[in-house]
C-alpha cells in the first residue's frame, strides 16, 4: 500500500465532493500525466467515518477523483473491506 493521500468522491452527481483518505495498491505513486494514468486502480480507504460508508455503499453512482489530473473513475465499494476498485470513465 503507498501513503495515505486525498481523493475526492462525487456520489449521485454531486456537484461538490466528500474529501477522504484512501491508500491505492501497489508500490507506484500514480502518475502527474492526464495521458499516464492507469484504466484500473484500487485501495482501500483509511478511517472512514461510518456514516460516509453507508452514503458510499448507498449510493447509486459514485465517481472518484485520485489526485491532481482530475481524471474521473467510477468505483465499486466493498464496506466490509473498505477497499474500492475503480476504472477510469
Amino acid at each position: 500500500m503507498s501513503v495515505p493521500q486525498d481523493v475526492s468522491i462525487f456520489l449521485n452527481n454531486a456537484l461538490t465532493p466528500t474529501h477522504n483518505r484512501a491508500e491505492m495498491d501497489g508500490d507506484a505513486g500514480l502518475p502527474e500525466a492526464i495521458r499516464d494514468m492507469p484504466e484500473e486502480v484500487s485501495g482501500r480507504f483509511v478511517a472512514l467515518d461510518p456514516a460516509v460508508s453507508h452514503d458510499i455503499e448507498a449510493a447509486w453512482k459514485r465517481i472518484i477523483m485520485l489526485n491532481a489530473t482530475r481524471v474521473l473513475y467510477t468505483f465499486t465499494y466493498d464496506s466490509q473491506a473498505g477497499t474500492f476498485t475503480a476504472r477510469k470513465r
